[in-house]
Parts: C-alpha cells; sequence; structure tokens
C-alpha cells in the first residue's frame, strides 16, 4: 500500500493508469459497447464523415470507424498480453532453472537464449504463422519466444544476486529444500524487476502486434485490429486523410502510457532504500537474561571424544591458488573451541567446507573432514540431514542472514515447521518459548516486526533462536559479535554460553578478536594466510605461544587493548593539588 500510495502520487504516473484502465474495460467490454457491429457494412454511408451515428466516420465499405476500434481493442491488447505470459514463463522459468541448476545445464539455456536474441520479431513470427498456420495465437508464441530473453536477461541477474545473499544461504544451513528456497526467498524479491520488464515487453509486443496486423499476419480480414484498420485505410487516404488517426492514436497512446508506468514503477525501485536498522543501545529493558548467564564453563572432554574431526584439510580455488592448506583440528564433544585469525587467514573457508557450503569455484583439493565419527562427502549433499538439525550456524552481520520481506516470527516458524514436522500453531507456541528463552519479554511483538525495525543484538538472538530450534549437537559463531556494541556482545557472548550449558552444545567460535576468543574458549587455533600456525589450550596459547605471530597477535593487545588504555590513563593524568584557602 506504501508502494501504490508513493507511485499514485506522480501526475505522469496517475494519468498512465487511468489511459490504462481505460484501454482495459474496453478491452474486457468490447462486445457489449459497440455502438454498432463492427463488421457489418452500409453501402450507402461509404467513407462518411463524423455524424451523430458515426463519431468517428465509416470506412471504405461503410463499416463504423467506432465500432471496429473499440472490438479491435480487445485482440490487440489481449494478444499482446498473451505474448507477454509467455515470454514471462519461458524466460523467467528458465533464469531460475539456470541459476540453480548445474554449470551444464546453465550453458545450454544461456546459449538458446542468445540465439533466439538474434532472431528479427517479424520475419519469425511471419515464419511460425506459416508453419503452425496463420493465427494470432501462434504469431504470439512466436513474439513470447521472442521476447523470453528479455526477461531471461534480466531475472537471471536478479536471481543471481538473491541466489548468493546471506539469508538463502541460512536456509540452505538449516535444510530447506530448493523448491521452498525459490518460493518463499527469491521469487517475492524478484516481483519488482517482473513487473518493470513485464511493462516494457508489454509495450513493445502492443507494437508488434500492430505491425502484424498491418501485414495480416495472425488475422484475417474482416476481423477487426488496430493494425489492420491502418492498413485497409491507407488506400483512401487522399480521400478521408482523418481515418487512419484514431487507430494510430490508440496504438500511441497505449504504448505511451504502458512505457510510463514502467518508467515510474523502475524509478520508484531505485529511490527506495530499506529503512535502517534500530540503533544497538544495549538497554536492559530490550532483553532480559538469566542469573546464571555468567555461570564458569565446564571443563574441556577428553580430545578423543571429537565430534568434528579435520585431517589435513585443502581448499583451492579453480585457478589453483591455496587458501587452506593441510589443516588438522579436533572440535571434542561438550567444548567451546575457537579459531583465531585475520581477515583471509582460511578460518571461514575451514568452517564452510566443514558445511559444505564453499563458494563457486572454491572446493575441498585434500584431507578429511568427520563429523560424529562419519566422514563427509565433499559435495553439500551429504550434510544436508545435519543442517538445522545436528549443526546450529550464526554468522557476522545478523541482518543479512534473515529474508528481509519476510517477519522474524514467520521465518523462525518455517524452521520448526521444517525442522520439527510442527503445524502451523504448535510451531507458533514453540517460536515464543524460544523467543523467551533467548531473553525476549514481548515475544508477539518481536515476532511481528521485519528485520530492519529490529537492532543487530536483537537479530542475533533471533539467529541464535534459530540455530538451537532442532537441538543441534554443534553451535557454529563465525564472528557473531563482530559489528555489535561492546555491551550487546558481552550479552550475546553470555547467552551462548548459557544456551551451550542447558542444551549441552558443542561450540566452535571463529573470531579475528582474541578477547572474545579468550573470553569463551577452552582451546584455540590459530590461522595465518591458510596455514594452521599455532594450537593448545587458551591459557597456554594466552601466556606462552610459540609461533610469532600468534606472540605479534597477544603483544599488540597487550599495547592497544583496553587494560594498556586505561594503565596510560592513570600514568599520564597526575591529580592536581589542593587549593590553599585563606581565611578572611
Amino acid at each position: 500500500m506504501r508502494t501504490l500510495r508513493t507511485l499514485t502520487s506522480r501526475p505522469t504516473a496517475v494519468v498512465a493508469i487511468v489511459v490504462l484502465a481505460i484501454v482495459s474495460v474496453v478491452a474486457v467490454a468490447a462486445p457489449a459497447i459497440t455502438p454498432h457491429d463492427p463488421l457489418a457494412q452500409d453501402t450507402s454511408h461509404v467513407l462518411a464523415g463524423p455524424s451523430a451515428a458515426h463519431w468517428l466516420g465509416t470506412d471504405y465499405l461503410g463499416r463504423d470507424i467506432m465500432s471496429r476500434l473499440v472490438a479491435g481493442t480487445q485482440l490487440s491488447v489481449l494478444a499482446a498480453a498473451e505474448a507477454v505470459v509467455i515470454a514471462l514463463l519461458l524466460g523467467a522459468g528458465s533464469a531460475v532453472v539456470a541459476v540453480f541448476s548445474p554449470q551444464p545445464v546453465r550453458w545450454v539455456l544461456e546459449r538458446v537464449f542468445d540465439s533466439f536474441m538474434a532472431l528479427p520479431f517479424i520475419t519469425f513470427a511471419v515464419a511460425i504463422g506459416a508453419l503452425l498456420g496463420n493465427s494470432i495465437h501462434a504469431a504470439m508464441v512466436a513474439v513470447g519466444v521472442l521476447a523470453a530473453p528479455t526477461f531471461f536477461r534480466v531475472v537471471r541477474a536478479s536471481v543471481l544476486e538473491i541466489s548468493h545473499t546471506q539469508y538463502v544461504e541460512a536456509a540452505r544451513l538449516l535444510g530447506v529444500r530448493l523448491p521452498r528456497i525459490i518460493r518463499t526467498h527469491v521469487i517475492p524479491r524478484i516481483v519488482p524487476v517482473l513487473l518493470v520488464t513485464s511493462a516494457s515487453v508489454l509495450a513493445a509486443s502492443l507494437l508488434v502486434v500492430a505491425s502484424l496486423t498491418f501485414l495480416g499476419v495472425g488475422v484475417q480480414p474482416p476481423t477487426p485490429t488496430w493494425g489492420g484498420m491502418l492498413s485497409a485505410d491507407l488506400s483512401y487516404l487522399a480521400l478521408r486523410p482523418w481515418n487512419p488517426v484514431a487507430p494510430a492514436a490508440a496504438i500511441m497512446i497505449t504504448v505511451a502510457a504502458v512505457s510510463i508506468l514502467a518508467d515510474r514503477i523502475r524509478d520508484l525501485g531505485d529511490g527506495t532504500r530499506a529503512p535502517e536498522a534500530a540503533p544497538d543501545d544495549g538497554r536492559a529493558g530490550e532483553v532480559t537474561l538469566s542469573d546464571d548467564a555468567a555461570a564458569a564453563v565446564p571443563a574441556q572432554p577428553a580430545p578423543a571424544d571429537a565430534l568434528v574431526a579435520i585431517d589435513d584439510l585443502c581448499i583451492s580455488t579453480e585457478a589453483g591458488t591455496d587458501l587452506v592448506r593441510r589443516a588438522s583440528l579436533r572440535v571434542p564433544r561438550g567444548a567451546s573451541v575457537g579459531i583465531l585469525g585475520e581477515s583471509g587467514s582460511g578460518k571461514t573457508m575451514t568452517v564452510r567446507a566443514l558445511l559444505g557450503v564453499l563458494p563457486d569455484g572454491v572446493s575441498v583439493t585434500g584431507g578429511r573432514i568427520a563429523f560424529d565419527g562419519a566422514e563427509l562427502a565433499p559435495d553439500a549433499v551429504g550434510r544436508r540431514d545435519l543442517h538445522g538439525r545436528r549443526i546450529g550456524t550464526v554468522f557476522q552481520d545478523p541482518s543479512t542472514w534473515i529474508t528481509p520481506h519476510l517477519t522474524v516470527g514467520a521465518q523462525v516458524d518455517e524452521v520448526l515447521r521444517h525442522t520439527h514436522g510442527l503445524s502451523k500453531k504448535s510451531a507458533a507456541a514453540t517460536r515464543d518459548d524460544l523467543f523467551r528463552h533467548v531473553g525476549f519479554r514481548d515475544v508477539q511483538r518481536v515476532a511481528h516486526q521485519y528485520p530492519h525495525e529490529l537492532s543487530g543484538g536483537m537479530l542475533q538472538r533471533i539467529l541464535l533462536a534459530i540455530a538451537v530450534t532442532g537441538e543441534p549437537d554443534l553451535l557454529i559463531a563465525d564472528e557473531a559479535t563482530t559489528a555489535l556494541d561492546v555491551t550487546v556482545q558481552a550479552e550475546v557472548l553470555d547467552l551462548i554460553r548459557r544456551l551451550r550449558r542447558e542444551h549441552a552444545l558443542t561450540v566452535l567460535m571463529i573470531s579475528h578478536d582474541l578477547a572474545v576468543l579468550a573470553h569463551s574458549c577452552e582451546y584455540l587455533y590459530v590461522f595465518r594466510d591458510g596455514d594452521l600456525v599455532e594450537e593448545g589450550p587458551t591459557e597456554q596459547v594466552l601466556h606462552a605461544p610459540h609461533h610469532p605471530y600468534t606472540q605479534s597477535l597477544i603483544a599488540d593487545h597487550a599495547v592497544f587493548g583496553i587494560e594498556a588504555l586505561r594503565h596510560a590513563s592513570r600514568s599520564t593524568h597526575t591529580p592536581a593539588p589542593p587549593k590553599e584557602t585563606t581565611r578572611l
């Protein structure tokens, strides 16, 4: 409704909508509103001028031009709409298939639609008409096929961008099937693109239909069409020069209205920005944490009981660049393990390899990954039953991992219904319990809000609620506190520790922040430039590091950390001596 109000606030858009509404009514109600029979001939009134009986005059056979114009509107407009529907289904459907299909299928579809773009509209439509019979439907099939590449190229670019968003990846990590991802997360996001492209193709199709009917392709006299009326009146242009004005004006005005509306919708899309997220103020009124949130972390189990085992992992790009080289690590059951490293060090790629969601062009080239004693296949298919059920994930920048056009409650309900097979009512009740579990007070209000209406800390708590819905064995937190305020960081870390204790979770945390991992983990792995350079218990890594890189990290933290700043502030700030007072 807000978008419609914004659109109707523009005068040109209102005029275009009114014109198209009139054309639509005329096209639908043409048989009932024609003043005369559009096929009836009156040889006594041939090429008559406008009059009370014939508002636009008559043609060379004495037929009423106004009646033929109204009757021709139906065939001309509906034929163009038929071509748009064919192009939309063929082009947009193929675009979605191409994005989510293997490379060979994608290549074939792209080459086919590239070939269609090389064919001329009119010539191809005439050829199809000769092949299938001279009918308007055969001609519109040809027009729709040749207009499909427009939808294919535009929709493919939009779907490709959406397919790489974090909220689509999050749905995949939760084990949501591809058809549901397309239906829920992709199609609603490309509706504006489809509207703009459909309007543009409709304008072009109206011109093509007029051209074809002008040439007599698809229809035969005396069937009235806008293009056919123009063709018939040209022979008598010297006698009645105003006769072609009405059909020509109908074509131009309708095409102009469709083009203007398409431009206004496009401008509306370009000027629409997502509202900024609510600020992270860290106020305790937004969430409540239990009193035992800061309880001590249980001791690390024996390394032999490893929930995750990675041996000699190698990850490379298609060009042969090594991203991770022979990395081996263990995540003991019930422990909290941290992976430390700067951006580009390979820590996130290692976790993505565990999840089976490496980016395109990146693959595991060596090593072994096992979860709960079972070796995992290199592709993501073997991990489908793990995502959302045995492995929960929380990533950096929570706003990008939640679908923006759905309420947060609807998204949590979707996960619950998918992972547990709950009914709609049961999923809503379970969702409310989860929201209370992660610290929300007004759960109904939160459930009906959209992601842009919540702060980063609140969104991260929602992601944590989603991550524990399936009662997983492993919780992966990849930069889960990055970009959050310090106060909110502490609340999120305390929440993770509480969830770990209450759900018997094994936690694997990835961060470039040494303080975050030191606060939450008992065992650390340090990555640099794709190599695992150091590992050991957190106390050992912090106080007796072996590798020079780890030593520099700890030294930098000692120099630039908050404790160093406090020490410097105390040493440089000398209290002023008390002023002497003089008695009067």
